[in-house]
């Protein structure tokens, strides 16, 4: 993983242990996709800095998935951002001592111009991503705007969340699949204090041959959590998985997880 600070050790996960909770309630019908070859491309949304309900007017009450096309991301501080913010700053060695043979060779000067080199590195990395992240992205807003803690389920540092279009014949469907980690230490629960959000961003859809209503659906810890619809643009094959990209991890490639059960992921 590239941030092994994060993680204390790999193990195997498999997918079949699972707990396998309950259906969703999206309610789905077959439908033929005339498409020579799916479409469908893989979620990842890297979560940013927890921070104070956004100046959004009426906010309703709830944990909430806001999505406006007019939100443009200005000021999005991601977790690669602040992780290599914090390590510009503060650079625990014992990094070092675990993963550099050489480290305990070195002299104190050469040390000390080992870790003036990496703070450097940081410094510069957390600059390119803060650039990166603010041209003019969508921001979507995390919201828990109640009085309770709101436990959800994360990998590695991106939700755990997809598109979803409405169909030519009314149904919600996934236009993106999820890609699971093999290592078990990436799952955790991450809690939204009151009154707090979070935010990710991307590029809102708007190309393609069939404009559609959209929204966004999240992996809670025993719910799903699903956004506002919003306008946009999709080709149709979205909808459809190219079976050459299926997940080949088990002895038969079989199609991606797209929200479609609820599952208990997190050991933490």
């Amino acid at each position: 993983m590239k941030y092994s600070i994060l993680f204390i050790s790999c193990v195997v996960f498999l997918f079949g242990s699972c707990q396998t909770k309950n259906k969703t309630d999206d309610k789905s019908i077959n439908e033929r996709f005339n498409c020579l070859k799916g479409l469908m491309k893989s979620a990842w949304y890297e979560h940013g800095i927890d921070e104070r309900i956004p100046p959004i007017k009426n906010v309703d009450y709830g944990f909430i998935i806001l999505v406006d096309t007019n939100f443009k991301a200005t000021n999005f501080i991601s977790f690669d951002e602040d992780f290599s913010r914090k390590r510009s700053k503060a650079l625990d060695t014992t990094d070092y001592t675990l993963h550099d043979n050489e480290w305990e060779k070195m002299t104190s000067k050469q040390k000390l111009d080992k870790v003036f080199e990496q703070k450097l590195y940081y410094k510069k990395q957390a600059d390119s991503a803060h650039i990166k992240n603010n041209l003019g992205q969508n921001q979507v807003w995390v919201i828990n705007n109640t009085t309770d803690t709101v436990s959800i389920q994360m990998q590695d540092w991106s939700y755990i969340c997809i598109l979803q279009g409405l169909t030519k014949s009314g149904q919600w469907l996934p236009i993106q699949y999820w890609r699971f980690s093999n290592c078990g230490n990436s799952y955790y629960d991450k809690h939204f204090l009151p009154k707090t959000a979070n935010s990710f961003i991307t590029t809102l859809p708007n190309t393609g041959n069939y404009q559609t209503k959209l929204r966004f659906k999240l992996l809670g810890t025993d719910k799903f959590y699903y956004s506002n619809e919003f306008t946009g643009k999709i080709n149709y094959c979205d909808f459809v998985e190219d079976s050459l990209n299926y997940d080949n991890r088990r002895s038969k490639p079989k199609p991606h997880y797209k929200l479609d059960t609820l599952i208990h992921l997190s050991m933490l």
